[in-house]
């Protein structure tokens, strides 16, 4: 079977209409006789017959010039979002980046790619190199025949496209708010929008738990008093999972929560161009009287959102005020919780792997503090006794390693990064502004060769500038390099002096630096007053050499 058997099924194409169009079976050519065939639609809305009728064209045109088409991408993306990764577009020219074809069709120069005629300009040069050529089958363009200045002309006029739709949509999301219209996106828990309407209004199912959690927060609960709560009462959010006290914080926090239109704002990169990242809804959209915009009805009413919002900042702002207390335990941040609890009501038991912090002189369950006893029983260990013997238990692991073990290696670069930040930021900042120079040299590039935006001597006269601050950059990374020698650290014995030298801050520091992602978990005991001892109740996740390689 076809691995794009059920892409080619999803789009309606029937056994046999498969088989007349060469697609009922995997191709069998070499790859000078194969074609990869991309196709996308901005919109669900979008009739599939079109996007059949656009398969069709493809195939037909791959059968009349002796081609099997190997597979066929699909995807489903706007038009206007040109900083959307598209995953689909990214395989089917890799495909050919990798020799798998030799040939990448597509329906039309605007289906394929909207960023401009940079980057589909590079993306052609690399399949140059490759003896390999992208073809747009209705607008009959082949770029090994000589079709490359059109395609760079259709991919700026799609770029342009793509520009102007972005513009429309962004204007008619705005004069939707100013006009009482919530907004794209499914609103949040407890509340229902009708589609199309841009108004909220209380959701059947939701809104009592949603109500539920308005109350307990006005009667002056903190969020983890009243996720707690919920949890107990049997509430769980919109996808079945428990509560916590962040969910609690966000949902209540949401000027939709109380049915006012959302302040939301597209973050952007160091150049102003926008991200599929998103920042905002803390805020209500108001109008030039300074009134909150309203888009139906919420859970809680204006009045008792903004009541709710300063009791949370004020919680907030208390334990801001009491300062960072000073580091007295080993395992904050590395301890997990290993008792078994139900996996969400399936009867399945797995490990809560929940972090475990300190209070009170023991180790207690994150999971347990914060979403309740209805979820963990969680773990409970006095802090002075486990951290003893994990203090041991560290001590013994790394003499018992091999001089030379990568480990030993891996353990000493983090272990620098720690104990040297100023070194590691400078480190960090010369990175920094080497990636930022290599940018700006493949700009002034762009604007170059391909644009044509500037003459060749101030071309030459900013290059010039940018690669004496390379060379600059470079010379400072080798530098610092260079003085952060690990050959010291790298020796067991020095690594055994600086545990038994260090505060319990960098002791912290020293078994994060010995550990893997999965930390140390804690077993809870068999019952009250065992004495089995700590070591037997402890599971190690120490770092391996498998962590040394997928982390570089």
């Amino acid at each position: 079977m076809r691995e794009d058997h059920s892409t080619l099924v999803g789009l309606g194409l029937s056994p046999e209409e498969l088989e007349a169009l060469g697609l009922g079976k995997p191709a069998t050519a070499e790859p000078s006789g194969l074609m990869d065939a991309y196709l996308r639609r901005s919109n669900k809305k979008e009739d599939l017959a079109t996007l059949r009728g656009h398969l069709r064209d493809v195939a037909r045109w791959a059968q009349a010039n002796g081609l099997q088409i190997r597979h066929v991408w699909f995807e489903q993306l706007s038009a206007s979002k040109s900083h959307v990764r598209r995953r689909e577009f990214e395989k089917a020219t890799q495909a050919v980046m990798d020799g798998r074809s030799k040939t990448l069709g597509v329906w039309k120069t605007d289906r394929f790619d909207r960023r401009g005629m940079g980057a589909v300009g590079r993306m052609l040069d690399e399949f140059d190199r490759r003896q390999s050529r992208l073809v747009s089958v209705s607008e009959g363009l082949d770029s090994s025949q000589g079709g490359r200045m059109v395609f760079a002309i259709l991919s700026e006029r799609a770029r342009e496209e793509a520009r102007d739709i972005a513009k429309r949509v962004k204007i008619g999301h705005d004069s939707h708010k100013a006009e009482g219209r919530r907004g794209t996106g499914r609103p949040p828990f407890g509340l229902y929008s009708a589609p199309g309407s841009g108004k909220v209004e209380p959701h059947p199912d939701e809104y009592g738990t949603a109500r539920r959690l308005a109350d307990l927060l006005l009667d002056k609960k903190t969020t983890k008093d009243a996720a707690h709560q919920l949890n107990e009462e049997g509430h769980r959010t919109r996808s079945g999972a428990t509560w916590s006290p962040t969910a609690v914080s966000k949902l209540a926090q949401s000027p939709l929560f109380a049915g006012m239109v959302p302040i939301r704002r597209r973050k952007t990169d160091e150049h102003g161009n926008p991200l599929d990242v998103w920042e905002g809804y803390g805020e209500p959209l108001r109008n030039e009287e300074g009134e909150a915009i309203r888009c139906g009805t919420g859970v809680v009413t204006p009045g008792e959102w903004f009541k709710i919002k300063a009791l949370i900042a004020e919680r907030t702002d208390e334990r801001w005020a009491k300062g960072k207390p000073e580091a007295k335990y080993l395992g904050t941040g590395s301890y997990r919780c290993g008792r078994l609890r139900d996996k969400r009501g399936t009867g399945e038991l797995e490990s809560c792997g929940g972090s475990m912090s300190h209070r009170g002189g023991r180790y207690r369950c994150e999971v347990r503090q914060t979403r309740g006893k209805s979820i963990c029983e969680g773990v409970v260990t006095l802090a002075d006794r486990i951290d003893h013997a994990v203090g041991q238990a560290w001590v013994h692991h790394i003499t018992a390693l091999e001089p030379g073990d990568p480990v030993v290696v891996e353990i000493a670069r983090r272990w620098l990064a720690f104990a040297d930040p100023e070194t590691q930021a400078m480190k960090d900042e010369a990175q920094k502004a080497l990636e930022a120079a290599l940018r700006r040299v493949k700009k002034l590039e762009d604007d170059f060769y391909v644009y044509g935006k500037m003459d060749e001597e101030r071309f030459e006269e900013l290059s010039e500038g940018q690669r004496a601050v390379i060379e600059s950059t470079t010379a400072t990374l080798e530098v610092l390099d260079a003085e952060a020698d690990l050959s010291p650290l790298a020796q067991i014995d020095t690594l055994r002096e600086a545990w038994e030298a260090a505060d319990m801050a960098d002791k912290r520091m020293l078994l994060k630096c010995a550990l893997g992602k999965k930390g140390i978990t804690v077993k809870p005991a068999a019952r009250q007053g065992d004495h089995t001892p700590i070591l037997e109740r402890l599971e190690f996740g120490w770092l391996s050499k498998k962590d040394t390689t997928t982390e570089k």
